[in-house]
């Protein structure tokens, strides 16, 4: 029996660089209560032991008192969330750390730059996801239209046909799926006249009317890519990540996209034996807020009901 764990499993830099930030704000502060704004990152193992440290997760603005020391989670923010911190004397010069990842901050700046260049900026992701509503407060506030799905295509083009739209840009929500993202574009392009062209990251030419850039960030890419590479050669995959980690679940759904039986789990503690009942290959995958540790606890239990005699991590 072999177990195959990718090679791009578990944090990705910018969960490290907001899990250090509220670590060293928490550190530095002592004697004094660490908020944060949110859940730092979608992962209860790491919520769970931040807490520990005795950092507070506050989930709305009303719970931080005055003059705290606050922490912004790596989702990202929009520009109400600074202004209303403002008001409790919380501000970047003080008492605010600020954990966004910089590749989300690189998706604010794309959508604004797009904005400022008379594009009408539609976001490829999840209504629900702070990043999305985070990057939307910097374009339209709640009036960004969200695509969810690649099978929604059809509303992107009739919406833009009723507003009669002169120049279109579509983004994505860094978590998202690569095939999805691909999926809905030429879902969109099959029935829409203007077609979509793809304008690099850059941005140095902005002369297309209608356009998509490709903001789905290298992390995630490469999750989903080893993901795949995985799954093709498994008979069952494991795949370990937070209940409301987006780039978790579409690791899970990248799986089941193959016709492999798919598990998605939180902690070693979920795995059953019978899952690998008559199974020669196991992978395993995480997303970018699962924890190193939770993922060795994982393949330890698996090869200890099972009796794995291959270990390989995917190249």
């Amino acid at each position: 029996m072999e177990i195959m764990v990718a090679k791009h499993a578990g944090f990705c830099f910018g969960v490290k660089k907001a899990i250090e930030i509220a670590e060293e704000t928490a550190a530095r502060n002592k004697g004094k209560k660490t908020y944060v704004y949110g859940q730092l990152v979608h992962n209860e193992r790491v919520i769970d032991d931040l807490q520990k440290r005795g950092i507070i997760f506050a989930e709305n603005i009303e719970e931080i008192p005055e003059n705290a020391v606050t922490v912004l989670r790596a989702h990202g923010e929009p520009g109400t969330t600074y202004q209303k911190l403002r008001l409790k004397n919380i501000d970047k010069n003080n008492n605010l750390n600020d954990a966004t990842c910089p590749l989300v901050t690189l998706v604010h700046n794309v959508a604004i730059k797009l904005k400022n260049n008379g594009y009408e900026v539609i976001i490829f992701g999840k209504k629900e996801h702070p990043e999305s509503i985070g990057t939307s407060y910097h374009i339209k506030g709640k009036d960004t239209f969200i695509v969810e799905n690649p099978e929604d295509a059809a509303s992107v083009v009739e919406y833009i046909k009723r507003n009669n739209f002169s120049k279109v840009a579509i983004i994505s929500q860094t978590t998202m799926s690569v095939t999805g993202y691909k999926e809905l574009i030429d879902n969109i392009n099959r029935i829409f006249d203007d077609k979509l062209e793809n304008l690099h990251l850059s941005l140095k030419d902005m002369s297309k009317p209608f356009v998509f850039v490709d903001t789905i960030c290298n992390p995630t890419k490469q999750r989903q890519s080893d993901t795949e590479e995985i799954a093709k050669k498994a008979d069952v995959m494991i795949v370990i990540g937070g209940k409301n980690s987006s780039n978790s679940k579409e690791l899970a759904a990248k799986s089941r996209e193959f016709g492999v039986k798919t598990y998605f789990i939180q902690s070693a503690d979920q795995v059953e034996k019978e899952w690998f009942n008559g199974k020669g290959h196991i992978g395993v995958t995480a997303g970018a807020s699962t924890p190193d540790v939770t993922i060795n606890e994982v393949v330890s239990r698996i090869t200890e009901i099972t009796n794995a005699s291959f270990f390989s991590k995917n190249l």
